[in-house]
């Protein structure tokens, strides 16, 4: 039985192949898809490291959870879409949580509105063409505005589940001429689709090194209010060690009428790093001889 304690959830990029008509193909057409199907998501995963990327497979399609940055999801449906032979399927990416359960035997599995939006996206998209979320366009304009400059407007669509998706467009064409021209010089790094326990498995490891905070270590002296991105995080030197999320911080130290001390860090998962600063002020020559008179008065 897996526990709260064995899940997490990520925001994660989902990027969905989906084949439009699959069940309605005789056997052997659907072996043939199948085949192209495998072909397109070695082609999209290829670049990835192996536990920033999750292959999931569906009846009709095949779904690829991109632990990374947005970009990566959006050029993987693109490298997906070049590598397929005669606009076989449409891509719908998607950006949203994932939980990813551990289960006995060293089974996972990954459950998720997000990976049910990307698949009703995928549903609406055109042969050959591929189609994004709002969500996922919101976040690929924080880290790669100037890609998510390039999505328009393809309107409102309104899922089996009465859900509307407000939905964006690539310019595919120009997108896969590109990407084919990439691909005939590049080869392919591995060969056949992650199956879903080892792929789960090795992404375990890598979610649990994400979340895995940093430390900060005070010296402050005499004392101090801190800040971490501006929220005060309690007084040193009561406190002296303090978890952070993992990246970007701006530490700031305040005592009194002294000016602030302000410094940028940039953190790994479980990096330890120091913080040190003293807010007296060096004793001038002069101050110093007083004090030695101030000894025997």
């Amino acid at each position: 039985m897996s526990s709260e304690s064995d899940s997490f959830s990520p925001l994660a990029s989902v990027v969905y192949l989906g084949i439009p008509g699959f069940t309605r193909q005789p056997v052997a057409g659907q072996a043939t898809l199948r085949r192209q199907l495998d072909d397109a998501v070695v082609a999209a995963t290829a670049p990835l490291h192996e536990a920033d990327r999750i292959v999931l497979d569906a009846p009709d399609g095949a779904a690829i959870v991109i632990l990374s940055r947005p970009c990566d999801a959006l050029a993987a449906g693109q490298r997906a879409l070049a590598a397929a032979a005669d606009d076989a399927f449409g891509v719908g990416i998607n950006h949203g949580p994932v939980t990813l359960l551990a289960a006995e035997r060293n089974d996972s599995r990954l459950i998720g509105d997000a990976i049910d939006a990307a698949m009703s996206i995928a549903g609406f998209a055109p042969p050959g063409g591929l189609l994004v979320s709002r969500s996922f366009r919101d976040a690929l304009a924080q880290s790669a505005p100037e890609l998510a400059g390039q999505l328009q407007p393809a309107g409102t669509f309104t899922d089996v589940h009465v859900r509307a998706h407000e939905l964006f467009s690539l310019d595919t064409l120009a997108a896969r001429a590109q990407t084919r021209r990439r691909l005939a010089f590049a080869a392919l790094a591995g060969a056949g689709i992650l199956a879903l326990g080892v792929g789960a498995r090795l992404a375990w490891q890598g979610l649990e090194e994400y979340r895995q905070p940093a430390v900060l270590v005070f010296d402050i002296r005499p004392q101090g209010d801190i800040y971490v991105d501006g929220v005060m995080k309690g007084k040193a030197p009561a406190v002296t060690r303090l978890q952070v999320p993992a990246g970007n911080h701006t530490l700031e130290v305040r005592h009194g009428r002294f000016p602030p001390f302000v410094t940028e860090v940039n953190m790994a998962p479980g990096e330890e790093m120091q913080v040190k600063h003293s807010f007296l002020a060096p004793a001038t020559r002069r101050n110093r001889g007083l004090l030695e008179r101030l000894k025997f008065w």
